[in-house]
């Protein structure tokens, strides 16, 4: 060993070591990035396309449909609803025929200025308005 070199190369290894370091967190940051999803993306392509109206219970007289009687088509891309209406009857607690706007966060809709929360359940859709103080609970199925 020559005289002097041996900081030298400690200081050698010291930076090869906190290099390695860096690298490391560097690499587990990109890991944790690409990991991580935006859990709205997921719920909004379930939401996506169409669904079939088939109950509105509420304190109104509860609404019983058939598939296909009253649809709902949601396109996330354009932030609208669509809306088929193939019943004959007036029945107030649902749209009508139309194009309607949509606001989507997190697990609400937002449609005709009122905040609905949605979720999924083994059978299909639910969206509702404070069901617990008698507003609106609606369920929808897939075909």
């Amino acid at each position: 060993m020559k005289f002097g070199t041996q900081p030298f190369n400690d200081l050698i290894i010291l930076r090869k070591r906190y290099s390695m370091k860096r690298q490391f967190f560097l690499f587990l940051l990109v890991v944790i990035t690409i990991s991580c999803s935006n859990d709205d993306d997921t719920l909004d392509s379930r939401l996506a396309g169409q669904w079939n109206l088939i109950y509105v219970s509420c304190e109104c007289q509860p609404v019983d449909l058939e598939i296909g009687q009253h649809l709902w088509n949601f396109d996330i891309a354009t932030s609208t609803l669509t809306v088929q209406n193939n019943v004959l009857e007036d029945l107030h607690t649902i749209p009508d025929t139309g194009v309607y706007n949509i606001t989507l966060t997190n697990n609400t809709i937002t449609l005709l200025s009122v905040t609905y929360d949605y979720y999924f359940n083994e059978e299909g859709l639910i969206v509702q308005d404070h069901p617990e103080a008698d507003g609106p609970q609606i369920q929808l199925v897939r075909d």
